[in-house]
């Protein structure tokens, strides 16, 4: 990951990039808080590591900015004596947590790792049919030779290339075929999609398939397609012309997305510690704080103070009788998606808009 760390003290700076880099991540230093927000500025980053207290401007300051210009950027403060409390506070503002001084590296990996797995859990907890959801799928399964596109005689391939094939009003073998001879095409399909791994399809226009076989078995070809695809771990990435299509299949696209008033808990579920938490709570029924702080979640109790009331914020957890926490109805549904989507890499049917 390239991370971007934020110390006034040269020594601890100096020290933490070289161990980090050791770990093979591309760091970036800053000396105090105005070089910190001059860099964020200019270059993005996975991580900051920022120190709370530092001349010029400081680590909340950063914190803020980023929040700004870098919403996609995971915060971890960097805390000495006495500035826990402010450190608990700025994870309230955004930072996902934070790491005291003297660094323990083993410490510091893990917290590192929390951020992976958060950045890996925001991607898949995203929107089912976003752009940039598509995009990653089709650029990922290109650079496996693992894309193939099925297109109409006006629509185009994706970027990055791909085998087509293509489907006219007459046939031109290899790779043409007429809207009849619907057998031929997903013969073609199906010898491509079992010699792959994690498979994409990408079906640009079925305007032509529809006209010949009408909207429902145009809409079975896609739940057969899709569930090809999902049999080897890949996805069906669906850009229709015809909104009917679109509208008739959209449902089952966004199967695995939040309605609106769980997208907040789905969220706050990409935080590992969080997860763990729920996941904890919902598997044992009412727990007691000393409960859970025997699961050594995270490494201290301030942490989990914090991630506990950010649970019941996001509406997850509340409190029942004697002080126990438990999961809300609304939680074990987020908690039952988040199960859901861990199961495969990629959802089995994209909508695409362009």
């Amino acid at each position: 990951m390239k991370i971007l760390v934020a110390d006034d003290d040269a020594t601890l700076r100096d020290e933490l990039a070289g161990l980090l880099s050791e770990d093979g991540h591309e760091v970036v230093t800053a000396a105090d808080g105005a070089a910190a927000l001059q860099t964020v500025d200019r270059e993005t980053f996975e991580v900051a590591l920022l120190d709370l207290r530092m001349p010029k401007a400081t680590g909340l300051d950063v914190l803020n900015r980023l929040r700004v210009v870098r919403p996609e950027t995971a915060v971890v403060m960097i805390t000495g004596e006495g500035t826990i409390d402010t450190a608990v506070e700025a994870m309230k503002g955004g930072a996902i947590d934070f790491v005291e001084k003297p660094y323990d590296l083993e410490a510091l990996r893990r917290t590192l790792h929390t951020v992976e797995e958060e950045r890996k859990a925001r991607a898949l907890l995203g929107t089912a049919g976003s752009e940039a959801n598509v995009a990653r799928v089709l650029a990922d399964a290109a650079g496996r030779g693992a894309l193939i596109a099925v297109l109409g005689p006006n629509a185009g391939p994706p970027p990055a290339g791909a085998r087509l094939l293509r489907i006219d009003e007459e046939s031109r073998p290899p790779d043409i075929f007429a809207p009849k001879q619907l057998y031929h095409l997903n013969s073609a399909i199906d010898t491509f999609v079992n010699g792959v791994d994690r498979p994409v399809i990408f079906a640009a226009d079925l305007s032509l398939l529809q006209s010949v076989h009408g909207p429902e078995d145009v809409r079975a070809w896609i739940r057969h397609m899709s569930g090809r695809c999902a049999a080897r771990g890949g996805t069906l990435v669906l850009r229709s012309r015809d909104p009917e299509i679109a509208s008739a299949v959209g449902g089952d696209a966004e199967a695995g997305a939040a309605p609106d008033g769980l997208q907040g808990m789905l969220e706050s579920l990409a935080n590992p510690i969080r997860r763990a938490v729920v996941g904890y709570v919902s598997a044992s029924g009412p727990v007691a704080y000393s409960g859970i702080l025997k699961k050594n979640f995270v490494d201290s109790s301030s942490k989990l103070s914090f991630h506990l009331q950010k649970l019941q914020t996001d509406g997850l957890l509340t409190k029942v009788d004697a002080g126990r926490y438990a999961v809300t109805e609304s939680g074990q549904r987020a908690w039952q998606v988040v199960r859901a989507l861990s199961e495969r890499k990629h959802p089995s049917l994209l909508l695409s808009k362009t």
